[in-house]
Parts: structure tokens; C-alpha cells; sequence
């Protein structure tokens, strides 16, 4: 059976054949981008250096660009913490400087004449 097509239902077609098109390749696209971000992500794992993960809920009303800014609070705050304890662990490993012990032996020996007859 041989069928006509109008012109406009052609072109129609047409379009929806290139608009299809385009959407395949924006998606091969996205999948190489994310099948690049997990073969980084295993790679970082495999050299064992330390590697922060962290997955933020969003709620499904959100639309992409929308964020809540209670998320953004709680990645502030977490990465505050995360320095506070670099922070910390390096102050606690640390060398005692030379000047600070110099510090100490003479403020022991003001309170040891202080406190002698």
C-alpha cells in the first residue's frame, strides 16, 4: 500500500527524527562524563589517598539548579569540622619549637624563685 505524505507531516518527522537524534548524543555525552567521574573516583581509591565522599539528599521537587540552603549549611558545616580536625590532629603531632621550650624552662625557673625562701 503506498501512502502520501503531506509536506508539513514531512518536515514534522524530520524534526522530531533530529531532535531525537540530539538527545542521543547530549546522553552519550553525560554517560562518558559519568563513567569518566567513576573511573577518577576508583582510580583516587586505588592510590589509598584520602578521599572525602560525601552524597547530599535532595528533595525530588528540587529542580537540578535548585539547592536547599539547608544542604548548603550542613556542607558548610561539615567541612568546618573537617578542618577543625586537621586543624587539631596537626597541632597535636607537631614538634615543639625550640622557642616555646625555651619559654617554659624560664617561666619554671621565675615560679621556682618565686616560690623558694
Amino acid at each position: 500500500m503506498i501512502r502520501l505524505i503531506r509536506k508539513d507531516t514531512l518536515a514534522g518527522l524530520l524534526r522530531s527524527a533530529a531532535i531525537a537524534r540530539h538527545e542521543a548524543r547530549i546522553a552519550r555525552r553525560e554517560l562518558a562524563e559519568l563513567r569518566n567521574r567513576h573511573r577518577r573516583l576508583i582510580s583516587h581509591l586505588a592510590r589509598r589517598e584520602p578521599a572525602q565522599v560525601v552524597v547530599v539528599p535532595l528533595p525530588a521537587v528540587a529542580g537540578p539548579d535548585q539547592v536547599s540552603p539547608l544542604t548548603i549549611l550542613l556542607l558548610a558545616l561539615w567541612h568546618q569540622a573537617d578542618l577543625e580536625r586537621e586543624a587539631f590532629r596537626t597541632w597535636v603531632t607537631e614538634e615543639p619549637s625550640l622557642v616555646a621550650a625555651a619559654e617554659l624552662q624560664a617561666r619554671a625557673a621565675e615560679a621556682a624563685r618565686r616560690d623558694s625562701p
